[in-house]
């Protein structure tokens, strides 16, 4: 008697139907992850919700300065609080992964960013300057917001910076 076929042919529409599925399992993209710390002075901690999170969101900060838009390369954002003066200076340039930010309060700022929010998509990362040994930054470097499917950061659609007076300069 000879041996039937069936069995093999089951078995290799079964190894056909394993391959497919875990192709199809590690083809999917992957949801929206904050990345890589870059040249930024911490590591950037996703946020994902429903809205947009605000410096309140993040353990009360209560004065915000907010792009409200795409941030531009060179944009000044000018600001004040308890009589005195601030701007933040923003730089954006195109990196390998896509849009980074950078930000610097100038030398002799009585402010530094204790958190900065950077929204792109649907998600934001936070970069959280309280655990640094000063807990505040005056300048920072390579900021993005999350990575989104595609595998790339996502465009920048707006910062907040959830500002502090800096113990050095008040």
């Amino acid at each position: 008697m000879t041996p039937s076929r069936r069995p093999r042919w089951g078995a290799h529409f079964a190894a056909l139907g394993l391959s497919t599925a875990l192709a199809m399992t590690f083809a999917t993209p992957a949801s929206a992850q904050a990345g890589d710390q870059l040249d930024a002075a911490v590591p950037p901690v996703e946020y994902t919700a429903e809205v947009n999170p605000d410096c309140e969101d993040i353990n009360g900060f209560t004065l915000e300065v907010d792009t409200d838009n795409a941030p531009v390369d060179g944009e000044v954002l000018n600001f004040s609080s308890g009589g005195q003066n601030g701007t933040i200076t923003l730089g954006v340039t195109e990196g390998e992964q896509g849009q980074l930010l950078s930000f610097d309060f100038g030398d002799d700022s009585a402010f530094a960013a204790g958190a900065v929010i950077v929204k792109g998509s649907n998600n934001a990362n936070i970069y959280d300057y309280r655990p640094t040994m000063a807990g505040q930054i005056e300048a920072d470097e390579t900021l993005h917001a999350p990575i989104n499917p595609s595998g790339g950061f996502a465009d920048l659609s707006h910062v907040a910076f959830c500002i502090v007076p800096d113990g050095s300069n008040t």
